[in-house]
């Protein structure tokens, strides 16, 4: 009897919902009540629409790496994508992204905006298709199981003086300022049956780093992760439910949207030798939005 009670309150809170834990969430409505819609592509044509993309990872530090000596740990940075059934797939290839062999690091990303140095660093150009400060910004995407494997989607800083690198070419380190919001990165080898672990961070504040085990196997389904930014308060969402809240300094400046799928051994484990080519970070849609005031 007792286990029957137990059945019955599981397909009534199933009916209310509509969801089973761990099934894939439906793509919401593109309306947000409370909010205007200020950027979204859903990805419904066979090619990147270039009005909204760069489809390359920062394209403007890596010449600017090049022309201090800098080493870039990136041999191309044009990106590797097809677009299916309205699903963009940001793609690791054995051969794509160009490189000498599987083992060498490769990063396959879009985003909106680029910057372009002059002769010094005081003379630059930024690149905007798209940048903002504050608002709510939300993927609908699946990601890729595997060693070696990061999906990514972040916020950066749209002026290229303010980001993490100085112009002698220093990272920065903690402490020194905001200038990246990771709305969620995914370690490949961190996806398991039993559930997967992210990474939601705010660089580079001391408290904002942290790594929350959701129980989904986000391989298998597509999933809504959300973000919203506000002075001083960062939340993260995944399926329309709060994952984690930051409260702390926030970036002072508008920034752009970023995506990549990256492959490479250091923090995120070892390029996995045995690696199923190809592995893509699937991505239904992007949305954002910035809070109606009117």
């Amino acid at each position: 009897m007792r286990r029957r009670e137990v059945w019955l309150c599981c397909v009534c809170w199933t009916l209310v919902t509509g969801r089973v834990l761990g099934a894939e969430a439906a793509a919401p409505p593109l309306e947000k009540a409370g909010w205007r819609l200020t950027f979204h592509d859903e990805f419904d044509r066979p090619q990147l629409n270039d009005m909204y993309w760069y489809p390359a990872y920062r394209s403007g530090r890596k010449e600017y790496f090049k022309r201090i000596g800098h080493k870039s740990r990136w041999v191309d940075h044009n990106a590797h994508y097809v677009i299916e059934d309205g699903v963009l797939k940001l793609r690791i290839d054995e051969k794509l992204p160009f490189r000498p062999d599987k083992g060498t690091p490769c990063v396959s990303c879009i985003q909106t905006s680029d910057h372009r140095f002059g002769a010094t660093t005081r003379e630059y150009q930024i690149l905007d298709k798209f940048a903002q400060k504050y608002g709510w910004f939300e993927i609908r995407c699946r990601c890729p199981r595997g060693e070696g494997l990061l999906s990514a989607f972040w916020l950066h800083q749209h002026d290229p003086t303010k980001q993490e690198y100085t112009p002698e070419g220093r990272r920065k380190k903690v402490g020194d300022g905001v200038v990246e919001i990771d709305i969620i990165e995914q370690q490949g080898r961190h996806i398991g049956d039993a559930g997967s672990t992210v990474d939601l961070n705010v660089h580079f504040t001391k408290e904002a780093h942290y790594r929350p085990k959701v129980p989904i196997d986000i391989s298998k389904e597509f999933h809504v992760w959300a973000m919203e930014w506000q002075e001083g308060q960062v939340d993260w969402y995944l399926d329309g439910k709060v994952v984690k809240t930051y409260k702390g300094p926030t970036p002072q400046e508008k920034m752009f949207v970023l995506m990549a799928l990256f492959q490479y051994s250091g923090w995120i484990g070892q390029i996995d030798p045995k690696m199923t080519y190809p592995s893509d970070f699937e991505i239904d849609y992007v949305r954002v939005y910035a809070r109606d005031r009117e």
